[in-house]
């Protein structure tokens, strides 16, 4: 999983959304990219590592929650694969 492959199939799905790409040298776990998702009442991001680490967060500012909050690294191919299609059907809801 990386910025590519989000900008790619993920992107286009999020039409309502405002998407705003940032990156950062040198982070805990390589190099940084940034996504912050802005819409439908409500604000995620996502990283993605250079050294393969995924880290997902989505608050809802209705029921002023986070409801979404995930940490995985390199190792959890399938975990990850499984927390973007939940970040997507959240968003997409």
């Amino acid at each position: 999983m990386n910025i590519n492959y989000f900008k790619k199939e993920l992107a286009p799905r999020l039409k309502n959304y405002k998407l705003t790409y940032s990156s950062y040298p040198n982070g805990d776990f390589g190099s940084l990219e940034r996504v912050v998702i802005e819409g439908n009442n409500k604000i995620a991001g996502i990283d993605f590592w250079s050294k393969g680490w995924l880290d997902i967060d989505i608050y809802d500012l209705v029921l002023d929650d986070q409801i979404m909050n995930i940490l995985l690294d390199p190792s959890e191919v399938i975990e990850q694969n499984n927390a973007i299609l939940k970040f997507i059907e959240t968003l997409l809801k």
